[in-house]
């Protein structure tokens, strides 16, 4: 008898989830990134042989603040940060437009996001590569891309992985009316959670 009132709750609750979340005016606060280290070996032989190996530890940060514009759909300014050991931090400024579909009676949800913005270098930390330009200035322009899943905990607080795609391009003035012109992408995985805060008006009412 508990089980099956168990099971009633079980689904009256993912039931509720399914028809109270991801609604428009609902805020989404995100927060997902990426750490670990990267090894680096070189070796030469012959006349002169060496063997060199070296290790840096890299990490990932970002904060998105999400506002569901229609059920589903959010738009999503994000602020990165990034960082490989011993450079310089570097700093995203992006704004993406998300969708996220709660799959029917589950606490599964999955979504789509993609976005462009500035940054003032390129640094790979979800692969943990080295820095590849860095700058003093935001000239540097990121096209964002993701796919993933999210997961309910409860109705608030909800767990989330990412496929991450970046692709960079950026100019360098040589002067005399040349630039040299660099494209960069990588992809990675991020990991993180989100706090979901459902319609102030809609809860009063």
């Amino acid at each position: 008898m508990r089980s099956v009132v168990a099971l009633i709750g079980f689904l009256l609750l993912t039931s509720s989830m399914s028809s109270a979340q991801f609604k428009k005016g609902d805020v989404e606060l995100s927060f997902s990134g990426s750490l670990g280290s990267n090894t680096i070996t070189e070796s030469s032989s012959g006349g002169y042989s060496f063997s060199n190996s070296s290790t840096e530890k890299y990490l990932f940060f970002s904060v998105s603040p999400g506002y569901y514009l229609l059920d589903g759909l959010s738009v999503e300014p994000e602020i990165s940060f990034t960082a490989n050991q011993h450079e310089q931090p570097a700093q995203y400024l992006l704004l993406n437009l998300s969708y996220t579909y709660l799959l029917p009676n589950s606490r599964e949800a999955l979504f789509l996001r993609a976005g462009y913005g500035i940054s003032n270098s390129v640094q790979m930390p979800v692969l943990g590569a080295a820095v590849v330009h860095t700058s003093d200035k935001f000239n540097v322009g990121v096209l964002n891309l993701g796919a993933g899943a999210k997961f309910l905990v409860t109705q608030s607080v909800i767990l989330r992985a990412e496929v991450n795609y970046r692709s960079h391009t950026w100019s360098n003035d040589e002067g005399y009316g040349y630039s040299d012109d660099y494209a960069y992408s990588n992809v990675g995985l991020l990991v993180g959670f989100s706090i979901l805060l459902q319609d102030l008006n809609e809860t009063r009412n």
